[in-house]
């Protein structure tokens, strides 16, 4: 069954990623990713929700490849390297995916995970994560962040990674740096 559902991911994200080539998400169905990957709609629904449950999902094993690796001792620079590098090589697929306003957007699932993300390290290092001043800062943070990268996308990533790194390097609250760039 695991084998099954590998099979199944690969071969309906690769037909999503064909179709994010030329359409935005919103434009396609699952009709149009089934047909492409030459599964059944019953098979789509066993894995997946909807076409946004499909791009989010393989979105999260992106993250667990590149930036999630931070949490495996790589540096923090590599770590977020790594992931701006991944969407740079998939340019088109990322700008027809953040072009979405669906409440189930790549952007809005981005925005979600990095809150968690951000939260499991500064829990893991001893800041209260339930004091709401830490909460919104850090939101404040990542929402900035995830606009100015959606922008950085949309317009065609023409700054250089490294530059665009050291701008969001920039955002990160003074009193949370230390727990992501331990050399600062």
């Amino acid at each position: 069954m695991e084998m099954e559902k590998k099979l199944c991911d690969k071969l309906l994200f690769d037909a999503l990623s064909s179709l994010l080539q030329f359409n935005t998400i919103d434009k396609l169905t699952v009709s149009d990713i089934i047909k492409e990957a030459g599964v059944s709609r019953s098979t789509f629904y066993r894995y997946y929700c909807d076409k946004h449950d499909l791009l989010n999902s393989n979105y999260e094993k992106i993250l667990e490849n590149t930036l999630y690796r931070f949490k495996e001792g790589v540096k923090w620079e590599d770590a977020v390297y790594s992931i701006y590098h991944v969407i740079k090589i998939n340019l088109k697929l990322f700008q027809n995916a953040f072009k979405s306003s669906d409440v189930n957007s790549l952007k809005n699932y981005i925005f979600n995970m990095s809150r968690t993300f951000h939260l499991e390290i500064l829990e893991k290092n001893g800041v209260n994560i339930r004091e709401w001043k830490n909460i919104k800062v850090l939101e404040s943070y990542i929402y900035g962040n995830l606009e100015i990268m959606q922008i950085w996308i949309l317009e065609g990533m023409d700054e250089s990674i490294e530059d665009m790194m050291e701008v969001f390097d920039r955002g990160i609250p003074s009193e949370f740096i230390k727990y992501f760039k331990p050399s600062s």
